[in-house]
């Protein structure tokens, strides 16, 4: 994810949970698409929320709220599904809304580490507009043990 902050411009694809401003790198999203339902997966780490078929592919859908501790909801017509490329797999995840494509200069993201500490899945803090966004590292959404957890609740579902 530091490759984010190497470039003098990249993209951020805005997205919303509760009213508060988060943002993936562009490079990581594949596709926004309409709210769907979502099928539970037995066995799965509790960050997993269920799997959507998209387009004939099985996709794992985190529950990106759980992670921030934001109080669950129920998904609606009007939600998004972002899915993502984590370098690993591709996952979807549910937001309130996508507001858009927004370029970041240099210099208007602080990186993680060189401020205040953040969570450990916030690379940074940009300013777009008057807003704060918060850059989520989705690559460290799960750790080691919850992915290998994911791939045999995922195996299992294949058979």
């Amino acid at each position: 994810m530091s490759e984010l902050v190497n470039k003098s411009t990249d993209q951020i694809v805005i997205f919303t949970l509760d009213e508060l401003f988060y943002a993936l790198p562009m490079q990581s999203v594949v596709k926004v698409i309409e709210s769907e339902e979502i099928h539970p997966l037995s066995q799965t780490p509790d960050l997993i929320s269920g799997i959507i078929n998209y387009k004939g592919r099985v996709i794992p859908v985190g529950d990106i709220r759980k992670r921030f501790g934001l109080p669950e909801h129920e998904i609606g017509p009007d939600d998004r599904i972002i899915i993502a490329d984590t370098g690993k797999r591709e996952v979807a995840i549910v937001v309130d809304s996508v507001t858009g494509i927004t370029d970041l200069k240099q210099g208007q993201l602080e990186v993680s580490g060189t401020g205040p500490p953040l969570s450990e899945h916030i690379t940074g803090v940009a300013k777009v507009k008057d807003d704060l966004v918060l850059i989520y590292d989705l690559d460290r959404f799960l750790s080691s043990d919850q992915e290998k957890q994911l791939d045999i609740a995922l195996k299992k579902e294949s058979e």
